[in-house]
């Protein structure tokens, strides 16, 4: 993989092509029901595992966007921000209490991956499209992770930090809908993502997140 993804600054958003997501090899295979102390695999298994994984990193062509808003209002459940936008959630209000601005991040894993997985599906492949499709989704995961690393090495030069944390759409108390709020506000439709009526984004194996900015303390 490239040690650099290609940026792209368009309308106060910033895109990136070709992440150097890399999932960790742990969390994939925790989401496919292995638990080190009891799951026993053949070598055989084991081999069939590992080429599924390098075959769906090969198809996940990570890339993502993210946008720095400043925050103008923060009580105990309404974030506002100074381009107008407000999110309702008093998890997200918790997790911002300190920020002076928020950051919207979107990643996805590509379309390629999704039409692999699909294809096994249709001819009974079972076992490898659930390895591609748990691979898939930590791989878009994996590219907020990087986009968070790639975050903090500058601001940290500024005396600031991103949040430990950070939140999406659907998680806790804040609501799927607000995906619609990130969607435009990156303007995904540059990304080739496409939002449904019941605010799913496509490629699936995509995800959207909110993450605070605040100040470095002792």
């Amino acid at each position: 993989m490239n040690d650099k993804p290609v940026q792209t600054a368009l309308g106060g958003v910033t895109y990136l092509e070709h992440i150097p997501a890399m999932p960790k090899r742990e969390r994939i295979l925790a989401r496919l029901g292995h638990r080190a102390a009891t799951t026993i695999l053949t070598d055989d298994q084991t081999a069939f595992l590992e080429r599924g994984i390098e075959e769906a990193l090969l198809l996940c062509h990570v890339k993502g966007a993210y946008r720095r808003i400043p925050v103008a209002e923060c009580t105990d459940r309404i974030i506002r921000l100074e381009n107008g936008t407000v999110f309702q959630s008093a998890g997200l209000a918790q997790l911002l209490s300190r920020s002076t601005e928020v950051v919207l991040m979107a990643s996805t894993a590509g379309s390629a991956i999704m039409q692999r997985i699909a294809e096994e599906v249709s001819t009974g492949s079972a076992a490898l499209g659930l390895i591609l499709d748990a691979t898939a989704s930590h791989a878009a995961d994996a590219g907020l992770d990087w986009m968070v690393s790639f975050l903090n090495g500058t601001l940290q030069r500024h005396g600031k930090r991103l949040t430990s944390r950070r939140f999406s759409p659907g998680y806790g108390d804040l609501s799927l809908e607000h995906q619609r709020i990130i969607f435009d506000l990156l303007d995904l439709d540059r990304m080739g993502l496409f939002l449904t009526e019941k605010y799913m984004l496509i490629p699936e194996k995509s995800v959207l997140a909110i993450a605070g900015i605040e100040g470095i303390t002792e």
